[in-house]
């Protein structure tokens, strides 16, 4: 008897400072936050009994994400750097790498403002 493939989510989170400002209604002049973001895979597990191997995971954060946002103006790489746009971005950049596997990633402004992005077929929709 074949034992069934177990789905899993993974969660991974990352870091990076950089400053911004909004021109739009809220005239903020630039300023500074430590960015947290979390990577979120659903899938089956494989014949070793993972998903994908953290350490892959954390360097494709590292390169894709962290690496290009961290001591920057966000001003300067994203056009109009909310931090809805930071998640739709950071989506963009990983989705390349995890196709199907990712189902959201999740930008935190501070530890009680966040916003989750799960591109533009949310993951409830998706069997």
């Amino acid at each position: 008897m074949r034992r069934p493939k177990i789905k899993v989510w993974l969660v991974k989170r990352g870091k990076f400072e950089a400053e911004h400002s909004h021109d739009g209604k809220l005239r903020e002049a630039a300023h500074a936050h430590t960015f947290v973001y979390d990577v979120k895979l659903y899938g089956p597990v494989n014949e070793e009994g993972f998903l994908v191997d953290f350490r892959k995971l954390e360097s494709d954060m590292q390169t894709l994400v962290s690496k290009k946002l961290s001591g920057k103006n966000l001003n300067a790489v994203i056009k109009t750097p909310t931090t809805e746009n930071i998640a739709v971005w950071i989506f963009n950049q990983m989705k390349p790498v995890y196709g199907k596997l990712l189902r959201a990633v999740t930008v935190y402004e501070s530890p009680n403002s966040y916003i989750i992005y799960e591109g533009e077929k949310p993951s409830y929709f998706l069997s």
